[in-house]
C-alpha cells in the first residue's frame, strides 16, 4: 500500500490484510513462547503452546513439507533424548518426558521459522534500526538472513547436477549419504567464501559504512493489533509463571 504525505513525499507501508503483524510485535512474541516452552514442564501447558505454533504456521502457509519434515525429524531427536534423559539424568516417566522434549523442539522450531518465513531481511532491518540497534550489527544480521536462501539453492543446484549425472544412489546407504554429503559441502562452502570476498571488495570500493538510517522506504507502526498481541504474550508468560510457582 503506497501512502503519500502532506509534504508530497511518498512512502511504501506495509498491508498484508486484517492481521499482519509487525516485526516488533512478531519478535517479542516469539521470545514469549521460547520463555514459555523452555520454563514450563507442565505438559497441558507444552501442548497448547505446540497447537498454538501449528495454527500461527498454517495461518502464514508455511510449506506443508517442512511441518511433516519438522515433525518427523524432531520426533527421532526426541526419542534420542528421552533414552539419554532416563538412562543418565532422571528415572521419571518416559512417555511423560518425550512428551515434554518433543512439544520444546517442535514448538521453538515453528515459532522461529513462522518469523523467519514471514519477516522479509528489509522488514528486520528497519525494525532492529527503529529499536536502536547499532546499524553495523543490523547490516551483519540482514546481510546473513539474505545469504541463507542463496546458498540453499545452491545446495538443491549442486544436488541435482549430482542426480543428473547419475553419481546419488536410490538406495540408502550411510557411507555413500556421508561422501554424497562431502562432496555437495565442499563446493558450498567454496562458494559462500568467494561470495563474502567479492561482497567486502565492493563495499571497499563503494566505501560502504553501515549505520543507521534516517529514511526509510518502508513505514513500519505498531497497530492496536500489535499492542493486544504484544500485551497477551506478556500477560501469557507472566501468568503461567505464577501458575507454576503456586
Amino acid at each position: 500500500m503506497t501512502t503519500i504525505s502532506t509534504d508530497g513525499s511518498i512512502s511504501l507501508q506495509k498491508y498484508d490484510g486484517n492481521f499482519y503483524l509487525d516485526p516488533r510485535s512478531k519478535m517479542i512474541i516469539v521470545i514469549s513462547s521460547l520463555i514459555i516452552v523452555l520454563y514450563t514442564k507442565n505438559l497441558y501447558v507444552l501442548i497448547g503452546v505446540l497447537i498454538l505454533s501449528l495454527l500461527v504456521t498454517l495461518i502464514a502457509r508455511i510449506s506443508f513439507k517442512i511441518l511433516v519434515g519438522s515433525l518427523v525429524l524432531f520426533t527421532f531427536f526426541s526419542l534420542i533424548a528421552t533414552v539419554i534423559a532416563y538412562f543418565m539424568i532422571s528415572k521419571e516417566n518416559p512417555y511423560t518426558t518425550f512428551g515434554i522434549i518433543e512439544c520444546r523442539f517442535i514448538a521453538s522450531f515453528l515459532f522461529i521459522a513462522w518469523f523467519f518465513y514471514t519477516v522479509d531481511p528489509y522488514e528486520l532491518a528497519v525494525s532492529l534500526e527503529k529499536m536502536y540497534f547499532p546499524g553495523k550489527f543490523v547490516w551483519f544480521l540482514t546481510t546473513i538472513y539474505q545469504l541463507v536462501p542463496v546458498l540453499g539453492k545452491e545446495a538443491k543446484t549442486i544436488n541435482d547436477i549430482r542426480k543428473v549425472r547419475g553419481l546419488v544412489s536410490e538406495k540408502w546407504n550411510f557411507k555413500r549419504h556421508f561422501y554424497v554429503l562431502k562432496k555437495t559441502l565442499n563446493p558450498l562452502i567454496t562458494g559462500a567464501i568467494n561470495r563474502g570476498v567479492d561482497l567486502a571488495e565492493v563495499m571497499v570500493v563503494k566505501g560502504f559504512r553501515p549505520k543507521r538510517r534516517k529514511n526509510h522506504v518502508l513505514n513500519l507502526r505498531i497497530s492496536l493489533f500489535d499492542v493486544f498481541c504484544i500485551l497477551l504474550s506478556i500477560t501469557s508468560v507472566v501468568l503461567i509463571i505464577i501458575f507454576l510457582k503456586i
